[in-house]
This record gives structure tokens, C-alpha cells and sequence, in this order.
């Protein structure tokens, strides 16, 4: 629960705070007074974010803090997961300077505003008027029935947290499978051009280099008879010329034999000579076999060109400018392809977890189908008994029940509350029949019973009154009195009919000081409570009946 509220350089306050107690506790004053201030400034503790313009004095800091009690709401963990020192009294302040900067503080330890967010739901629940407009969200229908739920039948919780889970594991799944697909109609891809192109190489059978060797072997030959003529002058040469080489020197040699006793630098060239004659033998045999094995041969010519042509061609489909790049592009292409159908293969895979998992999840969720109708049943009649106490004589309510085409994070089901408050009329969606005075008893009697299961420990009415008359006020106040038994109720009211239930009375005022309008809070009792209930009842002029009907809404 709330036990102080310090409020700080905000809006039209200077300077407040105000001590808040167990049961039920009301907040009365004029219009424009400062209440919804007051309110403002707990939002900023529960997360909500800092407008520049609620700025009392911009050359100071705007401070909000507020201590809550939490020994009763186990909440232990949450302060271990986020870090957090854990005490009875948790402490939360928030800080702001003009320029923008802000900081949020958990027990002293600063903190981001998610956790504060986070916090929050265990400690306040705020309904405004704007939260009537809740009542026409289909969520919130299906979560009132959750809540409810899982109170009322405790195997649901275990049965929505399994749906929670496997949702989304399913979310993932899809995802991953739009993914992959995305992946698969990917255009730079182009999966059967390079797939025509991976089966043309592969059936050429490729070698690394091949190309410059086929090349220089069809240049070869393309030039046979220019060679063999070319190979048979240098044979003649050797052999048949005016002076052949071989012959030369033969005969060279066998002059330097006669002298090469006489001087060791004539026996070096002898040798020489010698050795050489022996080489130009084996080159002249050697141009000899080449010219005898060299003929043309055009079977083996034509299967070169082709080839090369096929080589050429594939360069120009690949885009490259020389055969080992086409050979490196290929295998980055095979790599590519192997990718895809192993792609195809993990789509296939997904597809089928996708189908097991629905077929899991549909299962799931015609269990949360079935326990939400039965609490639709149970929670219908609580409402409709307690619409009954707050004046409406025929109260009809219903919660419809219709198959979404695919899954929500809370299931299959979506929820329509149906209303009628007068007999003899069809039930209908809230919103085409419920007047603003219906909607407000309605949504106290639905706050009612989530007080009841809520995990949060106070919940604050601001004007849940507006819209009734003071007969009915007076019963949504004994209604809040019942709702304090189980926590804290603090309700912002004009009716003197609910404020004067309160266990504990607060008024909010505005006052001048040196030509400043100041926003203060008084507690009230005793004469002061009697003269506020007394002024709501009869306006600026109080007079003496107005003062006893006023101790006798207090049981004075």
C-alpha cells in the first residue's frame, strides 16, 4: 500500500505530502483544486514520463517520492532479478531539472523506468474515467476473465503459462520460416540460371589451367604444316647443307684431337667440342621424332575449339575475365546452391514444427476456452448481483465467446461483453447501449472482483462517481468500503455521499501566497470533515441543515 506521497516544484505545488493509511481513504476539493495533479505526480513514480510544462519553478528540481509497503506482496524475487535492495518499505523517487535530465531511484538504487513500469503492477492500480473506455477493448475482456480465472481454478495458470510458452515458440518458428523464405525467393540467387551453369561444368570436367594448355595445344595444332616445314630446313640444315653441323664438327674435332696434347686450354675446347657434337646429335634425333610423331589431326582439332568455345562462352555467362576465376566463382556458386537446398530442407522442417506446434497449441487453447466460460458464468452473476445493489433493477450480462482465425498471445478465443440494464432488451455490446453513469457501476462492480484476485495492493478511484446520483453514489461507496477489507482504496470523489465513508478524509485546496496560487492537502476531522461533507451537500453556503445532514452522513 501507499504510505506517503512527497511531492515537490510540481505543477502548482510548491510543496506537499501526504501520509496515507490501510481501508478507505477520500479525497474530496473543488474543482481545479489540484487533485488531478496529485495524481499526476504518482503516475511519474508508477513509470509514466515528465512533461517540462509541470514545472512549478524551472530553476529547481521537480522531486516525487513515494514509500510503499510491501511486506504482504512476496515480491522478494523481483528485487533479486533486477538487483535491487529489498526492504519492507520499498522507497521510490524520481528527480527532474529543466534541461531535460531525469533520474528514477528504487531504495537509492538508480534505475531505468521499464522497472519502475515493471514495479508498478504489483503496487497501485489507478481507474480513471478515460479507463472506462477499457470496457470496449475485447483485451480487456479476455484478461478480466484471465485474472478471474486464475483465481477461481488454479490449474488455469499452469495451463496459460504452457499456451504462453509454446505461442511463442510458434512466433519464432513463423518467423524463421519467413526468413528462410525471404532467403529463398532472394533474386540474386537466380537458382536455375547457376544451376545450368554448375551442370555445364560439371559435365565439361574442368581442370585447373586447362584453358592455357588447350590453347597453346590448338595453336600447335592450327600450325602443323608451318612447323614440320620449318622443322625439316633445320633438319637439312644438320644433316644435308654445303656444310653441315654435324659434319663440321666432326671435322673440327678431329683436328683439335691432333693437337690437344700440346696445351691443356686446346684439350678444354676439344672436350668442349667433343660434348657439344654429342648434345647437337640428340637435338637433331629429338627434332628428328618430332617432326615424325607431329601430324594434323582435325577430329582432335575440332574437339579443342569446341571446348574452348564452350569455356569462352561460359566466362561471358559468368561475367569473368579469365578461366581459374571461372573455376573460384563456380565452387562460390555450388557453395550457394548446397546453401539453398539445405534451406529448402530447413523450410520443410520448420513447416512441420509449425504444423505439430499449432496442433499443440490449438489443443491448449480449447483448455483455456473451457475454464474461461465457466468463470464467464461465475464472474456474470457476481456483476449482475452487484449491478442489482447499485440500482439497476434488470441487469443482463454475458460474455460471448467467438473463434479468432489465428492465434492471439492469450489464445483463440475472443471475448464480447454483453449488456442490457433493463428488462425485457436483447444484450448488446457495451458500447452500443451502456450510458456513461451504466459503464461507471459497471466497471466498479468488474474492479471489484479483480481487486479480489489482483496482485497489486491499492487501487485508486479517480471520480468513479461521475454520472450517478447520490442514492447510487452512496452505494459504489459502500462497495469501495467492501473492496478496502482487502487492500488499500483511496477514491477521488464530488459526491459528499462517498466521502463521507471514508476511513480516513483528505481535501485538496488551493491558496494564494504572494500572489501565487499554492495547491495544499489537510487531513480532516472531527468539525472540519462535518463542514467539508456539509459544503459538497449544499454548496459555498453551509447552513445548519446542511451541517446535519452532514453528521448524519457521518453518523455523528
Amino acid at each position: 500500500m501507499i504510505k506517503t506521497l512527497s511531492i515537490r516544484n510540481y505543477a502548482i505545488i510548491d510543496s506537499l505530502e501526504i501520509d496515507f493509511t490501510k481501508g478507505f481513504t477520500t479525497i474530496t476539493g473543488e474543482t481545479g483544486a489540484g487533485k488531478s495533479i496529485m495524481l499526476g505526480a504518482l503516475n511519474l513514480l508508477l513509470g509514466h514520463r515528465f512533461e517540462s510544462v509541470n514545472f512549478k519553478d524551472q530553476s529547481l528540481k521537480c522531486i516525487v517520492e513515494g514509500v510503499f509497503q510491501v511486506s504482504d506482496l512476496n515480491i522478494q524475487d523481483f528485487f533479486m532479478n533486477y538487483n535491487l535492495d529489498y526492504e519492507e518499505n520499498v522507497i521510490i523517487r524520481r528527480e527532474f531539472v529543466f534541461e531535460g535530465r531525469s533520474r528514477s531511484f528504487v531504495n537509492d538504487t538508480p534505475v531505468k523506468l521499464e522497472i519502475l513500469k515493471d514495479l508498478s503492477l504489483f503496487l497501485v492500480d489507478i481507474h480513471s474515467q478515460h479507463e472506462n473506455l477499457l470496457i470496449h477493448n475485447a483485451n480487456f475482456h479476455v484478461n478480466l476473465l484471465d485474472s478471474f480465472s486464475k483465481h477461481e481454478f488454479p490449474e488455469f495458470k499452469s495451463i496459460l503459462s504452457d499456451y504462453s510458452t509454446n505461442f511463442h515458440s510458434l512466433q519464432k518458428l513463423r518467423l524463421d520460416y519467413e526468413d528462410y523464405d525471404r532467403l529463398l525467393k532472394n533474386p540474386d540467387l537466380n537458382f536455375d540460371f547457376n544451376q545450368e551453369i554448375v551442370s555445364q561444368i560439371d559435365s565439361l570436367n574442368l581442370q585447373l589451367n586447362e584453358k592455357e594448355e588447350l590453347e597453346l595445344e590448338y595453336k600447335k595444332l592450327n600450325n602443323v604444316h608451318n612447323i614440320k616445314s620449318i622443322l625439316s630446313e633445320i633438319i637439312f640444315i644438320f644433316e644435308n647443307s654445303e656444310t653441315p653441323i654435324i659434319g663440321t664438327l666432326n671435322t673440327i674435332n678431329s683436328k683439335l684431337s691432333g693437337i690437344q696434347e700440346y696445351d691443356v686450354k686446346i684439350l678444354e675446347i676439344f672436350n668442349r667440342l667433343e660434348a657439344n657434337a654429342v648434345d647437337m646429335s640428340d637435338v637433331l634425333m629429338d627434332i628428328h621424332t618430332v617432326n615424325h610423331e607431329l601430324n594434323v589431326d582435325p577430329a582432335r582439332l575440332e574437339f579443342i575449339e569446341n571446348r574452348l568455345n564452350a569455356i569462352n562462352q561460359l566466362e561471358r555467362k559468368m561475367n569473368v575475365f579469365s578461366f581459374n576465376e571461372l573455376l573460384d566463382k563456380t565452387e562460390i556458386i555450388r557453395s550457394k546452391l548446397e546453401d539453398f537446398k539445405n534451406l529448402c530442407q530447413k523450410i520443410d522442417k520448420i513447416k512441420t514444427s509449425i504444423e505439430v506446434l499449432e496442433d499443440k497449441i490449438e489443443t491448449i487453447s480449447n483448455q483455456l476456452t473451457v475454464v474461461r466460460k465457466k468463470s464467464a458464468i461465475i464472474l456474470s452473476d457476481l456483476i449482475k448481483k452487484d449491478l442489482f445493489n447499485l440500482g439497476i433493477s434488470h441487469p443482463s450480462i454475458s460474455f460471448d465467446f467467438s473463434t479468432l482465425i489465428d492465434f492471439s498471445p492469450s489464445g483463440l478465443d475472443k471475448v464480447n461483453l454483453l449488456f442490457s440494464a433493463n428488462k425485457g432488451y436483447d444484450l448488446k455490446p457495451i458500447l452500443d447501449i451502456a450510458s456513461g453513469g451504466e459503464i461507471a457501476r459497471l466497471m466498479l462492480c468488474i474492479k471489484k472482483h479483480l481487486f479480489k484476485v489482483a496482485k497489486f495492493s491499492t487501487i485508486i478511484f479517480d471520480e468513479i462517481d461521475s454520472g450517478v446520483s447520490g442514492d447510487i453514489g452512496r452505494k459504489m461507496g459502500r462497495i469501495l468500503q467492501e473492496m478496502s477489507i482487502n487492500g488499500q482504496v483511496i477514491c477521488i470523489t464530488h459526491l459528499p455521499q462517498i466521502a463521507s465513508l471514508g476511513t480516513m478524509h483528505y481535501k485538496i485546496l488551493k491558496e494564494e501566497l504572494n500572489n501565487k496560487t499554492l495547491t495544499k492537502i489537510l487531513q480532516l476531522t472531527d468539525n472540519k470533515r462535518i463542514e467539508e461533507v456539509a459544503r459538497m451537500l449544499s454548496g459555498d453556503q453551509v447552513d445548519e441543515e446542511a451541517i446535519a445532514n452532514a453528521k448524519k452522513m457521518l453518523d455523528i
